[in-house]
């Protein structure tokens, strides 16, 4: 699922559902935060108590990936769709938000030789023996959302609002792979061990800090 058939998806329900969205309340917005740029559609269920929204976020980052023995360019893909509750339990801006979202975040790592060698797992290759060095961090597709925030965008009084999120998204241990195409003797082990090490060193990321700001329509 792409970001962009998702943004269209909910544009354009937005423009079959106008006269729906004028009787029940309904708010389209734009967002940016730690899950990237985002587009949501809000709806009532129960005024001043409880709102749904859909949201769909993505962006894409380049980095280096530095605290192991081999060094990686690293290319960071965020994309997730999320379904959220937002219960307002004082009847005015602030509320406490659920959820899930769909996550489709990715690192994709290529290792960096240092000069014409890789040291991996202690042991020093040139970049013939090793080969092309490569990796991949995943995460669990469903991840459970929960967090606080400040904004209500169909129930505000006015048609433009704005809103802030904070919370964490629960996306499990990190998935990762790691290969290297040389044949040297001894790489395959030192491989396995170095993907060890990686694996140690992204087991903390099992939960992903949500924070965004954002503007709605309220049509």
């Amino acid at each position: 699922m792409k970001l962009r058939y998702v943004s269209l998806a909910l544009a354009g329900t937005l423009l079959a559902g106008g006269q729906i969205a004028m009787a029940d309340g309904v708010a389209v917005g734009v967002k940016a935060g730690t899950l990237g740029a985002g587009v949501e559609l809000t709806t009532n269920v129960i005024p001043m108590l409880l709102n749904a929204r859909i949201q769909a976020n993505g962006f894409r980052y380049n980095t280096t990936v530095t605290n192991t023995s081999v060094h990686y360019d690293a290319k960071l893909k965020l994309m997730s769709v999320g379904a959220l509750a937002d219960f307002y339990p004082f009847a005015g801006k602030f509320r406490v938000t659920a959820g899930a979202y769909y996550n489709g975040n990715k690192l994709t790592l290529t290792g960096v030789p240092n000069g014409a060698s890789y040291v991996i797992n202690g042991t020093t290759y040139t970049s013939a023996q090793a080969g092309s060095v490569t990796g991949t961090m995943d995460f669990n597709k469903l991840a459970p959302y929960a967090g606080i925030g400040w904004g209500d965008a169909v129930s505000s009084g006015s048609p433009i609002g704005f809103n802030v999120d904070l919370g964490v998204l629960y996306q499990g241990k990190p998935k990762t792979t790691l290969s290297a195409t040389g044949a040297a003797a001894g790489l395959t082990a030192d491989i396995a061990a170095e993907k060890t090490k990686l694996d140690n060193n992204v087991k903390k990321y099992k939960f992903y800090p949500v924070a965004s700001v954002g503007v709605s329509y309220n049509f």
